[in-house]
């Protein structure tokens, strides 16, 4: 197993405040290939968008 090193952020505005918050949703396909995305958000609202390849697969037995 292997983590995905292809994530891509979109940021429209500089944030404020030291917390970042995610709205985040995850759709994926009949054969375990998605896409996560995420809103990134400060205490004003929207900053960003965030998207990343997504695959699910069963964990190799041991």
């Amino acid at each position: 197993m292997f983590p995905n090193l292809d994530l891509t952020i979109h940021l429209h505005r500089q944030q404020e405040g030291p917390w970042t918050g995610l709205d985040t949703t995850v759709a994926f396909g009949p054969t375990g290939q998605g896409l996560t995305s995420s809103v990134l958000h400060d205490v004003h609202g929207p900053v960003g968008q965030a998207e990343q390849i997504l695959t699910v697969r069963p964990q190799p037995r041991r």
